[in-house]
Parts: structure tokens; C-alpha cells; sequence
């Protein structure tokens, strides 16, 4: 089973603009970022309070106005206190051409992998940290010609990242065995969570021993892999009651809960409330 085969398949954005963006509040219905991956640029920031962001098994603790940069096919997660950010997610193929130009030299090694992004911004007046301000408003108020602002944008980012000394050579990772194997077990969670998936299951998956994929697991997540299931089923029913209305029973059979009393139960001991109590709480 190869890396390549489990690539993210989730669409970015529009049609011939492939960037999403993220205004995450303590309301949203996806508050905690869980560890996952994609082939994306990721870009976070931080409006209020602290975010424990993990690229790859390494903490930044994240304070108001701090930028981080995720490469492509980082393993990252999040764990926001009394906090709000924001997530720009972007395909970088957005500033190639058919072309060869003089643009292709540089954006071309940061998308096929040969460069990788190295960036952590604390809260100041660089031109790049202004860049990333101008970008976040830009999505965020979505107003007349903004798909120009952005992409011009993009282009001053580029250039800064490249004119501070942010873009490197890629070097060999001690966690891209690792991450290869994560990716694999991540993707297949994602697309099977509604489905019955046993710890053997995911074992032989990968071919690895279920007491090391444990161990390997909670390192890249904190989490067993099933508190992990578990938490992604939650997620996706609180989606489904918040923004598609479902019921209750739905929600728990959609996600993967056969029993109802047994989805309630997880339910209030992730969310400190019934989904019964949380669907009222939505509504209001």
C-alpha cells in the first residue's frame, strides 16, 4: 500500500481557485484540530487566547497574532485554550502557468516537494506577516476583485518567504517513514468512519504490530486509535445536527453509532452534553 494512493481528495475552494478559508471560533463545529494531512499549504493564525499546534510530533505554542506555515504532507493537529484562528488551506499549483516562466523557478520546487516552507511568525511588522494579514482579510470579507487581491498577494508571499531565508532545501525526515504510515491510517479513517473499523483492521492496513501502531498513534495524535474514531464520529454528528439539521438518531447512524444510548454516552463525554442538549443549544 503506497503513500501516493491515500492522497486527500477533498476539493479546495472553487473551480480554478483552490484555496479554502477557515474562521474557527470556540461556536464552530470542528473547534479542536484533529491530526490530519493534505498536499496543501496550510497557513494559521491566531486571533485570541493560545494554540498548541504539533507539525509532526514538534509543539508551537501559539499565542495572539502568531502565524505558522504547515507544509504539504505535514501530519499536524491543534488544540485551541479559550481561543480563535484562522486557516488558509492552499493548492500553490493556483500560480503556475502552462508556461514556463519566470515565476516557475520558484513556485514550482515549494509544490513539487524539493523546497519545503520553514516559517514561524510571532506577532510583528515584517513585510511577510503584513502579507499574511492582507491575505486573511482578503478571504475573510470576500469583497469585489478579492480573487486578485489574493492571488497578487500570494505572490509578495512567495517572495518574502523566499527574501527572509524561509524557503530551504528539503531534507531527509526522521518522521517521513512515520508520516507515511500515519497518512495511511488517517485517509482510510476518514473514509470509513461511518463503518465498523477493529484495531486489527488498521494493522493490517499497514502491517504493523497493534501495540507499535498504538505507541505510534498516540504520538502523532495523544489520542488511542479508537478515542480517535470515536472523536472523529463526534465531529462529524455535530456537523450533521449544526449545518444539515439531522436529527439525533440520524446523526449517530450516519456516523457509525448503531446504538443511540451508546452515542449519547460518547457524545456527553466528549462534549460535556447530550446531543439531545446540543442540537437545542445549535437552534438557539
Amino acid at each position: 500500500m503506497k503513500y501516493s494512493e491515500y492522497i486527500e481528495k477533498k476539493r479546495r475552494g472553487e473551480p480554478g481557485f483552490p484555496i479554502s478559508y477557515y474562521n474557527v471560533t470556540p461556536a464552530y463545529h470542528q473547534y479542536v484540530m484533529e491530526a490530519h494531512w493534505h498536499n496543501e499549504l496550510e497557513i494559521i493564525r491566531v486571533n485570541e487566547g493560545r494554540f498548541l499546534a504539533h507539525v509532526d510530533n514538534e509543539e508551537r505554542i501559539m499565542n495572539k497574532g502568531d502565524i505558522l506555515f504547515v507544509d504539504g504532507g505535514c501530519i499536524h493537529r491543534g488544540v485551541p485554550e479559550n481561543c480563535s484562528y484562522e486557516c488558509i488551506v492552499l493548492d500553490l499549483n493556483i500560480l503556475r502557468k502552462q508556461t514556463q516562466d519566470a515565476m516557475e523557478k520558484y513556485v514550482s520546487p515549494i509544490v513539487s516537494a524539493q523546497k519545503e516552507i520553514n516559517c514561524f511568525l510571532t506577532n510583528n511588522s515584517s513585510s511577510l506577516y503584513a502579507s499574511v494579514d492582507k491575505l486573511c482579510t482578503a478571504l475573510k470579507n470576500r469583497e469585489q476583485y478579492f480573487e486578485l487581491t489574493v492571488l497578487s498577494t500570494l505572490y509578495e508571499i512567495i517572495f518574502n518567504l523566499y527574501k527572509e531565508g524561509r524557503v530551504q532545501d528539503k531534507t531527509s525526515s526522521k518522521h517521513s517513514a512515520q508520516r507515511e504510515i500515519m497518512s495511511i491510517l488517517l485517509d482510510y479513517i476518514d473514509t470509513h468512519y461511518n463503518e465498523p473499523i477493529s484495531l486489527s483492521t488498521l494493522s493490517n492496513l499497514v502491517n504493523m504490530n497493534e501495540k507499535y501502531l498504538c505507541r505510534l498513534f498516540s504520538l502523532y495524535t495523544s489520542k488511542t486509535p479508537i478515542a480517535y474514531i470515536n472523536e472523529l464520529r463526534i465531529e462529524k454528528a455535530c456537523y450533521n445536527m449544526q449545518v444539515k439539521n439531522a436529527t439525533v438518531t440520524e446523526s449517530a447512524i450516519n456516523c457509525g453509532f448503531n446504538d443511540v444510548s451508546y452515542f449519547t454516552k460518547v457524545f456527553k463525554s466528549i462534549k460535556n452534553v447530550t446531543p439531545t442538549q446540543y442540537k437545542k443549544n445549535v437552534k438557539n
